[in-house]
């Protein structure tokens, strides 16, 4: 029953990280609104920039009212978000419904990892996040080849369209759930009668007895700004340099996503012997050398190089995401677990937000300087490409090294916080 009940909620998480599918439709949503490359940063900004604002007190609401109820309400109002982006007539109608998207993301993704979690019993908590965690991954592998194929179909409106269909379904067969999170909430004596602290007052208590909270918090943030660069900029480098079609592009990321799908479920198998904040540690360095890796593209293609690229910072990021979750959710209290969903998703998206700025800055700031050595059109870019992969894979190492130098982030295990 666990596992039909963990599919549900993925089903129904699977619709974020399917978004993902949006990236290849980046070109044809440029060419269909006449938009300049830099102006499609506003896809990825608003959606993301809305859930991360909100995540947390979500994720807070759904300790108090029910983390079930809130994320119906979140699936609900993504049907809406997508039936509208789809439907979108211009680029400023298209962007006011992501904003609404990200609301309902906000919604469904601070109280799915909660509801994950009490589906097991505690001393299976890393599996659980594993398993759930492989469920995104697996939607994240399907995305861009589903965006691919959508987009040469129906044109960019289908990497929206085919996730309407999803979420009803996740939304239909939700009320299966309840009796089973209730069994198992009273099965651990837990009552949703219990005083909860506010969650400013939580963050700040935990930050204060156990300054590694803060300091992960900060790497995953880093990371995943350096991450970013990858989806928003790869492709165009392979629809500009390599000239390949969507459904190529689709190919390529989804390679990506295939090597976080294989750490998310390594992620469980290790956590045996290694605790939470080494397996960290050595995913952020795997990542580091991921992107190492796509600095070396040229602009003659190699496509071991390419593949081996996106399937190696992918492990890294897989491996990352479900112990940073375990450390997250180990550092908090049971009956904060939606708080802790919350986090998880806001530092991440803290480091979308900024990468989506920062990345399209130094790539047109690299591009500048190269235009006035008369180089050609593919060589700019090129040259503009390198200079972000470089900085990208400095900021992961440099934090890392500040980190492991400074603080005692690696050197012990996070102890759970069942007492506040």
């Amino acid at each position: 029953m666990n596992i039909i009940a963990l599919f549900v909620i993925g089903l129904g998480a699977s619709i974020a990280p399917l978004d993902f599918s949006v990236n290849v439709a980046f070109p044809a949503i440029s060419e269909a609104f006449s938009l300049p490359t830099q102006s499609i940063l506003w896809i990825p900004f608003s959606y993301v920039l809305t859930y991360g604002v909100l995540v947390i007190g979500f994720g807070a609401l759904g300790d108090r009212l029910g983390h079930l109820r809130v994320f119906r309400a979140g699936l609900v109002l993504a049907i809406i978000a997508l039936t509208l982006c789809a439907l979108a007539p211009t680029y400023p109608w298209l962007i006011a419904a992501r904003v609404l998207q990200g609301v309902a993301m906000a919604l469904t993704l601070s109280c799915a990892p909660a509801i994950v979690t009490f589906l097991y019993d505690e001393t299976q908590r890393t599996r659980a996040l594993s398993l759930y965690g492989s469920m995104t991954a697996i939607a994240s592998v399907a995305a861009p080849l589903i965006g691919g194929l959508m987009v040469a179909w129906m044109d960019w409106p289908g990497v929206y369209w085919f996730r309407v269909p999803i979420a009803i379904i996740a939304l239909a067969f939700l009320p299966l759930l309840a009796p089973r999170l209730k069994a198992n909430a009273l099965n651990r004596g837990m009552s949703t009668a219990q005083t909860k602290p506010s969650t400013l007052r939580l963050l700040f208590h935990t930050s204060r007895e156990d300054k590694r909270f803060l300091w992960i918090n900060i790497v995953s943030a880093v990371l995943q700004l350096s991450t970013f660069a990858i989806p928003l900029l790869v492709p165009y480098y392979l629809s500009t340099v390599a000239a390949w079609p969507a459904e190529r592009i689709g190919m390529v990321l989804g390679c990506w996503a295939s090597g976080t799908l294989l750490g998310s479920m390594l992620t469980g198998i290790v956590s045996k012997r290694w605790p939470s904040n080494l397996i960290a540690y050595g995913a952020a360095w795997i990542c580091t050398s991921g992107l190492i890796c796509v600095m070396l593209w040229s602009d003659v293609p190699n496509w071991s190089l390419i593949f081996f690229s996106m399937i190696l910072h992918g492990l890294g990021l897989g491996l990352f995401q479900v112990a940073y979750a375990d450390w997250i959710v180990a550092c908090l209290p049971r009956q904060a677990r939606g708080v802790a969903g919350g986090i998880t998703v806001f530092t991440r998206t803290v480091g979308v937000v900024t990468g989506a700025m920062f990345w399209l800055w130094v790539l047109q700031l690299a591009e500048s300087s190269s235009y006035v050595e008369a180089m050609t059109t593919k060589q700019v870019f090129i040259s503009g490409f390198k200079n972000v992969f470089l900085c990208a894979a400095s900021l992961i190492a440099a934090c890392l090294i500040f980190t492991a130098l400074r603080t005692n982030l690696w050197q012990r295990t996070p102890q759970e916080n069942r007492d506040l």
